[in-house]
């Protein structure tokens, strides 16, 4: 949604990050589909990488003094990846409570932008069960 307003840094960052956030639970059908659609929205065609390669504290480093508005971003769009199967395991809880903290980005604004995320896809998946019957 808001990945277009992220400098290229930011994109390669929170594309590195969100490959591990896919890859991390071992359900990726429904996380590689929006990758692959944050690829378009990015305006890039950056490729699947080996998540564990990607260090994800060199990644919050490389954007932690973006604007706070593109700290926000970034998690937002994360959380987004790791809630497309609506399911959490503690791996991913680790990795997004490691980026909103070193991204600075405080407890209550966490809440407010993860209810938006929860509350758009619950939406899409509704509209579509209503479409499809």
């Amino acid at each position: 949604m808001l990945l277009d307003e992220l400098s290229m840094e930011e994109k390669k960052a929170f594309w590195n990050i969100a490959n591990v956030l896919a890859s991390v639970d071992g359900r990726v059908m429904e996380e590689e589909s929006i990758l692959n659609q944050y690829n378009e929205e990015m305006g890039v065609n950056f490729a699947f990488i080996d998540a564990s390669l990607v260090d994800i504290d060199k990644e919050i480093e490389s954007i932690s003094s973006s604007s706070l508005r593109s700290r926000k971003i970034f998690y937002f769009e994360l959380f987004g990846v790791a809630y497309a199967d609506t399911e959490f395991d503690d791996k991913e809880k680790a990795i997004l409570d490691k980026v909103s903290h070193g991204l600075g980005i405080s407890d209550d604004i966490r809440e407010v932008l993860e209810k938006s995320v929860t509350t758009i896809y619950d939406t899409y998946r509704k509209l579509g069960e209503v479409l499809d019957a």
